[in-house]
């Protein structure tokens, strides 16, 4: 596994069971919906359960994942705390002026307070790391709360602490405890 950005002071999330080879077949298999409408919590059952998301977002770095199947685990991951969500919906626009499509976004039932998601899947070094200047200054358009969750192990580090201290970014390891603190869950 890659190093990870830590701020000192703050423990780094317990380590999951390593998930059994069929879990990552029921991401890989779940329909997440979420395109015309909301996907609500109470429900609709994810095919995996919060321990199964959290083991998988700890591993995400060695598996080969479509930049859908990431979406797909950041979607379940907040199902799997009590959150609603819907996917590949228009939030505004782009500092282009074009439409906004954010990857996910999340609704909590209990106050309607809301979370826009960015998905940004890197599995080997590439040109990403050109990509984030331009989704932070998205992310500031935003016409609510936003945050970039990153994952696959192909960003550079020094482009991770950039994000990092430029915009509200997280890996998707410690997407779960992230969304924990923002919905006060």
């Amino acid at each position: 596994m890659r190093p990870q950005l830590h701020l000192s002071g703050f423990p780094l999330p317990e380590a999951e069971p390593r998930p059994a080879p069929e879990v990552l077949d029921r991401l890989r298999g779940w329909d997440p919906r979420g395109l015309d409408g909301w996907v609500a919590a109470g429900k609709e059952a994810a095919p995996l359960s919060l321990a199964e998301c959290r083991a998988l977002a700890g591993l995400v770095d060695e598996l080969e994942l479509s930049a859908g199947e990431f979406e797909r685990l950041i979607a379940m991951v907040g199902l799997g705390l009590g959150l609603d969500y819907r996917r590949k919906l228009v939030v505004g626009k782009t500092v282009y002026g074009r439409d906004r499509e954010v990857d996910v976004l999340f609704r909590d039932a209990r106050n309607g307070n809301r979370l826009a998601v960015e998905a940004k899947y890197q599995r080997v070094a590439g040109t990403a790391d050109e990509k984030l200047p331009y989704a932070v200054l998205n992310q500031k358009t935003l016409p609510l709360p936003g945050v970039i969750v990153y994952g696959g192990g192909g960003f550079h580090l020094g482009a991770l602490h950039w994000l990092c201290a430029n915009t509200k970014a997280t890996d998707i390891a410690r997407f779960p405890e992230w969304l924990t603190v923002f919905f006060a869950l």
